[in-house]
């Protein structure tokens, strides 16, 4: 009995550490996807951008509408500086894994929140949703 005891509790332990390990390099594939994500956008490559999201953000957005987007980001906000995760989070939908991550950004002409969302696919991150707020997009 308490043989049974002990090899359940290692199981049980073993799926927690394999877990974990999982959702980190989720959380660090995303912060590398964020990170060209930023250097895209800086550089002017929307369409880049675009062409590198999943399939579930280009059947919610046309690409010209995604351009429009980012362009707008780009001309009202300026560079992204430094961006700071403030919270991420791992999790199961119809399409596979996804992962969320939220950022407090500081771009050149303000600051404002970022949120993506990815798929996790072949050890990739493609986008499926972002999302921006600064009160910049509204006054200018």
């Amino acid at each position: 009995m308490i043989k049974k005891i002990l090899v359940l509790t290692l199981i049980i332990a073993s799926s927690l550490i394999v877990g974990s390990c999982s959702l980190t390099k989720h959380r660090q594939t995303a912060q590398k996807a964020v990170d060209t994500f930023h250097d895209q956008l800086n550089a002017g490559q929307f369409q880049e951008i675009y062409a590198q999201s999943g399939d579930e953000f280009k059947k919610a957005v046309s690409e010209a509408d995604a351009i429009a987007l980012f362009e707008a980001v780009h001309r009202k906000l300026g560079m992204v500086k430094q961006a700071t995760e403030t919270s991420w989070r791992v999790g199961t939908a119809p399409f596979g894994t996804m992962t969320i991550v939220a950022y407090d950004v500081e771009f050149s002409e303000g600051k404002g929140t970022e949120q993506f969302a990815f798929q996790m696919k072949d050890n990739k991150a493609l986008l499926v949703n972002y999302n921006v707020n600064s009160p910049l997009l509204i006054t200018r």
